[in-house]
């Protein structure tokens, strides 16, 4: 068996993207631990070792832009990618100035290739 190229944080409240975003990664050699909160993640964060963390931008009971500084506090290394489902807010000022502090921001329909080297880029794997 391969060895797991990166420990992949997935926090997102749309389950079919959770399952098609883990299996695709998966498929890729990446270990993915998805969570459907950012409670959640944010636990798992604490008890577990991550290489690179994707969180949802819109959430309920709070998003990416609650989430990053709490991920940021607790490890300000961790690279921190913020996908979305509306891709109009790519260049909004809601990813541009308020979640300035992540790594990357990117859509959900990027392909897995797309997805594969912002992974393999912020985590050198």
């Amino acid at each position: 068996m391969e060895p797991t190229l990166a420990r992949i944080l997935l926090a997102d409240d749309d389950p079919e993207y959770r399952v098609a975003f883990t299996e695709a990664m998966d498929a890729v050699g990446h270990s993915v631990a998805a969570f459907g909160t950012v409670a959640e993640a944010l636990e798992a964060l604490r008890t577990e070792a991550f290489d690179i963390v994707f969180l949802d931008v819109i959430m309920d009971g709070g998003g990416a832009i609650t989430a990053i500084h709490n991920v940021r506090a607790h490890d300000p290394d961790i690279p921190v990618v913020v996908i979305t489902g509306r891709s109009e807010l790519i260049d909004s000022p809601l990813f541009t100035k308020g979640l300035r502090s992540a790594d990357a921001k990117i859509a959900k329909t990027s392909t897995l290739a797309e997805l594969s080297e912002v992974v393999r880029v912020l985590t050198k794997n």
